[in-house]
């Protein structure tokens, strides 16, 4: 190094290849973008002193790093990081396609706190789960971030609000950079800037209607979570119930008929080889009754607790917020603003929270019902597998403590519906009318049994003698019930409903100028109330340009002799150029041939960091050099052969 204008204030060789070199806007904290798509955030000093590290298997990209948060696109997802506590707070889909975002811009919003106090109910932190898509929200409100993020693939412009809620899109032909003064979005093509009015997306009216959407929409991610969770423990249920007990009673025949067969046994004592064998060798001597008992309780226990922390509490506050917009018909919804059929979601959502108030006695009642069973399958399995009543695994289960109801298990082994499990099933399939479910059994009265050897005592401990003398002879009354919606058909109504809900806020093209902008490199410099100043690097010539009352104004070329530029920064209104003795091939392709020749040792280049006057600031001997980054603090980053990280101080 021979000259030292600007002070170096790290040099460091790093453990692996980096790609890029990120800085905060307003902290002397970076972000390193290493070649295995490893991102370190760092605070920087004399030293390095790594905050914390995140690993995504596909391609970083558009990384932003601000005072309180850290945001990267991965594909077409954003993910948003909090820098105190490194925690994970925002994971979105931005855009609906699979383009690659090419660009993120953040135009921060500033919206005033709701002080209804019946709405604050709603947008409080959820804390009685631990579900985590309401940390969004709660990350978001606390630290008062409000932005509109601007996404630009090679077709589109999309635009949502903290990532959270899609606000529209703008098609496009061309447009190659974002840029946003005031309340105008400028979008920069190869020969036109496009000036897009976006105040209407800064107007307080309109954002208070749009942060209430934003929250609704992550209530119904909320609640979206909270029914997978409760299908979950359903479906582990159904797993374990169908694996120990319809699956061994299969050889029955038809699943259909298993219950009639043990209801058979039940009534008439008359008890097949194959039910002999599922209670001596599926159920005698094992502990399998006793964790059936246990690993179903605890799902529905689990079923339970969500339904109760969880869904209705989220039901309620969605509740709340619907109520927000409905009482706000008169609100003045200004131009773009699209009026929104909450009424009906109203009703939908009302419904919902009809049928888990009902799903949730029929899981008790479930409950009661299959405890029941296994206590009588339990003294099933001791008579018949020991005579003698000596110690084994049934004696000794807490399930032999218990008192068979026969009433309950009568009218358990009566309902293949209830017994196959179907009248919980039933509430996350299409509509079934609930008359469709039982199945019509005639209750004999004086029933002879034909006892046998392997099953006297059995009878003898589960059958009450007065209980068949006071079975009264019926035939089962099947109750008519209207045809009721599950789960899942609500679900689809529901997202009919939010489809309906349309925000038109569209920004107005105010203005297009033609300008030659073909270039390799466009850089801009810190904004100042209505203009900026543009640099625009073509065939190795700087032209810049002052953007100022509506219009482009060519202000000065730079040329520079016997020099490649290779990168070109703003600070302080001020270029700052990185440039090289000779034309550089792509860092890409001389990796790939340092892997293929073994070649490491490149011809040297001779690198120069200077002002825009020219004037040679720093020089450096190097076999390739890239990423001249400069922070809003005063900070020159830059990468050298690959792996050497060395930062300056202006």
């Amino acid at each position: 190094m021979e000259s030292q204008s600007f002070s170096p204030m790290l040099d460091r060789v790093m453990a692996q290849e980096i790609q890029s070199v990120s800085w905060s806007k307003t902290m002397d904290v970076c972000a390193i973008l290493y070649v295995n798509n490893q991102l370190e955030i760092c605070r920087v000093s004399e030293q390095l002193q790594r905050m914390f590290m995140i690993q995504e298997d596909d391609a970083i990209s558009n990384i932003i790093v601000e005072s309180t948060f850290l945001t990267y696109n991965v594909g077409n997802k954003l993910f948003l990081y909090h820098l105190a506590s490194h925690q994970k707070i925002i994971q979105s889909t931005l855009i609906k396609s699979t383009d690659k975002i090419k660009q993120m811009l953040l135009v921060q919003v500033n919206v005033k706190i709701i002080k209804e106090l019946e709405l604050q109910a709603a947008i409080i932190p959820l804390s009685t789960t631990n579900l985590k898509n309401w940390q969004n929200l709660c990350f978001l409100k606390q630290q008062q971030i409000n932005n509109i993020i601007f996404s630009l693939t090679n077709r589109q412009i999309a635009y949502n609000f903290n990532g959270i809620l899609h606000l529209g899109e703008i098609e496009h032909k061309g447009i190659n950079e974002l840029y946003q003064l005031q309340n105008e979005l400028h979008c920069f093509s190869d020969s036109t800037v496009e000036i897009y009015d976006i105040s209407l997306m800064k107007h307080q009216q309109i954002l208070k209607y749009i942060q209430q959407l934003s929250y609704l929409n992550e209530l119904f991610c909320f609640l979206k979570t909270s029914i997978l969770l409760i299908n979950t423990q359903l479906q582990d249920i159904f797993k374990c119930y169908q694996l120990n007990i319809i699956g061994p009673l299969i050889s029955f025949g038809p699943q259909e008929s298993i219950n009639f067969h043990i209801l058979k046994f039940y009534q008439k004592g008359d008890c097949p080889q194959e039910l002999v064998q599922f209670f001596q060798k599926e159920l005698y001597n094992t502990k399998i009754l006793q964790k059936m008992d246990d690993n179903i309780t605890n799902s529905f226990n689990n079923i339970q607790e969500i339904i109760q922390d969880s869904l209705m509490n989220v039901l309620s506050r969605i509740l709340i917020i619907l109520n927000f917009f409905i009482q706000s018909k008169n609100m003045p919804f200004y131009q773009g603003l699209h009026k929104t059929p909450f009424e009906e979601l109203q009703q939908t959502v009302q419904k919902i929270q009809k049928l888990f108030s009902r799903f949730q006695i029929e899981c008790h009642q479930t409950k009661l019902h299959l405890r029941n069973f296994f206590v009588w399958l339990n003294l099933c399995a001791i008579k018949a597998g020991n005579e003698q009543e000596v110690e084994c695994e049934n004696v000794n289960s807490p399930l032999n403590k218990i008192e068979v109801d026969l009433s309950k298990l009568f009218d358990f082994l009566k309902d293949n519906h209830l017994f196959q499990l179907r009248n919980l099933q039933c509430f996350y399939q299409g509509k079934i009318s609930p008359r469709t479910f039982f199945t019509k059994v005639v209750v004999q009265k004086n029933v002879e049994f034909k006892q046998t050897e392997n099953i006297t005592k059995i009878l003898q401990n589960v059958f009450k003698d007065s209980y068949m003398d006071n079975v009264k002879q019926q035939q089962n009354q099947i109750e008519y019930e209207e045809s009721f919606e599950t789960v899942n058909s609500l679900i689809r109504e529901l997202q009919n409903n939010l489809d309906k809900i349309a925000i038109n806020l569209k920004p107005q093209l105010k203005n297009k100028i033609n300008i030659d902008l073909s270039s390799s490199i466009l850089r801009f410099s810190e904004k100042s109330e209505d203009s900026y100043l543009i640099s625009v690097l073509k065939d190795n010539t700087i032209i810049q340009y002052t953007y100022q009352q509506q219009g482009f104004a060519k202000s000065k070329k730079i040329q520079f002799n016997n020099k490649f530029i290779k990168e070109l920064q703003y600070f302080d209104g001020k270029l700052i150029i990185l440039s090289t003795n000779q034309q550089q091939s792509s860092d890409l392709a001389r990796t790939k041939q340092q892997k293929e020749e073994g070649l490491f040792n490149q011809l040297q280049l001779k690198a120069y960091i200077s002002s825009g006057d020219l004037e040679i600031q720093n020089k450096f001997e190097c076999h390739s050099i890239k990423d001249l980054q400069v922070s809003k603090k005063g900070l020159i980053s830059i990468i050298i052969d690959s792996k050497k990280l060395i930062i300056l101080s202006i």
